[in-house]
């Protein structure tokens, strides 16, 4: 009787104090080592691009900083990661920039979804994006929703709009259309636009497509090509109202407080590196999804500038009057930072 007494003793002493490890097994394992997730899929720029960082960072600190990658998905889906950078139960992860502006409409104004349709070109987002200005507001709301700071954005693509019936060459087609979307932002847009806007998830796209339930969604290059997504809408258009959208590189605050001011300097610097180097490899791999859907595709057109033009007029008014009413006290300086950056 008194070895079961010590037994359950024992049982109920450690046994939490070892659920307690197994639930931190992907924080901070310690000094110069560092966790890292990514949710994005394998071949990606992401993932490429996450491979090269973990190597760089070591090189440059000549290996005093082990960062372990955990890519695709393997660790977290798109949403639970963001829970698991806020805990620290990771240090460092790519977090999706749709799902992350749900959370903040400063974020998702940022991320570009907030003002779609409203950036003249790609140019023009990448300039309101790098103002030191906007990378300063940004960082304040990832410490604020998601305890962390924010390191670098990088880039995954643009996107393309496809419909069953006919090719979309000017903004009169998407009136009356029955057009897919994603969040109150893109619905917001398109109803601007005079379609008829239809929430569904991502994984829902082709065979609404396929069924008639929608006519026509928007979705990144990649999708179209790796979904098979032309197949039940090959009526293809680049799509004017999103710029290259980035997913957000973000650092646990308490993991970045650790590091020395020498080492979060390298992390930093790497970061912005492979930033860079996002931007010109999704702009390569898009020639290269291009060139394939094209020789799927029935029609593959770019909308005239005339036709962009009158775009941005149509929505610019209404995601202005959206803009304001999401971003509250911070409208006008958001609001004008676009501006700034034509």
């Amino acid at each position: 009787m008194k070895r079961f007494y010590i037994f359950c003793v024992a049982f109920f002493l450690f046994v939490p104090l070892l659920l307690g490890m197994a639930g931190s097994d992907f924080a901070v394992a310690g000094e110069g080592s560092q966790t890292f997730a990514t949710t994005t899929p394998p071949k990606s720029n992401h993932e490429i691009a996450s491979q090269k960082f973990v190597a760089a960072v070591a090189e440059k600190t000549g290996g005093r900083i082990n960062i372990k990658h955990y890519g695709t998905g393997s660790l977290y889906n798109a949403k639970s990661i963001m829970a698991a950078i806020s805990k620290n139960q990771i240090d460092i992860g790519l977090l999706h920039v749709a799902l992350v502006g749900r959370r903040s409409p400063v974020l998702e104004f940022v991320g570009s979804f907030g003002a779609m349709g409203c950036w003249e070109s790609y140019e023009h987002y990448y300039r309101f994006l790098d103002n030191p200005k906007t990378r300063e507001i940004a960082s304040a709301e990832f410490e604020k929703y998601f305890n962390s700071r924010l390191l670098a954005a990088w880039s995954f693509g643009t996107s393309l709009i496809g419909r069953r019936d006919k090719a979309i060459t000017t903004i009169d087609d998407f009136k009356g259309l029955k057009m897919r979307t994603s969040g109150t932002a893109m619905a917001t847009m398109y109803k601007a636009l005079g379609a008829v806007p239809i929430g569904l998830s991502s994984k829902e796209i082709y065979t609404a497509l396929q069924r008639g339930t929608i006519q026509g969604a928007g979705s990144g290059v990649s999708r179209w090509r790796r979904s098979k997504l032309y197949e039940v809408a090959p009526y293809l258009t680049v799509d004017p109202t999103i710029p290259y959208f980035s997913m957000w590189l973000v650092i646990n605050k308490k993991s970045w407080d650790k590091l020395s001011s020498e080492d979060q300097k390298i992390i930093a610097d790497t970061a912005r590196e492979f930033e860079a180097w996002t931007r010109n490899f999704a702009a390569r791999e898009r020639e290269e999804d291009f060139i394939f859907l094209k020789s799927k595709a029935k029609a593959f057109v770019e909308l005239s500038n005339e036709q962009k033009t009158k775009l941005v007029n149509t929505v610019k008014p209404v995601m202005k009057g959206f803009a304001k009413e999401q971003l509250g006290d911070q409208y006008q300086e958001l609001w004008g930072l676009l501006e700034e950056s034509k």
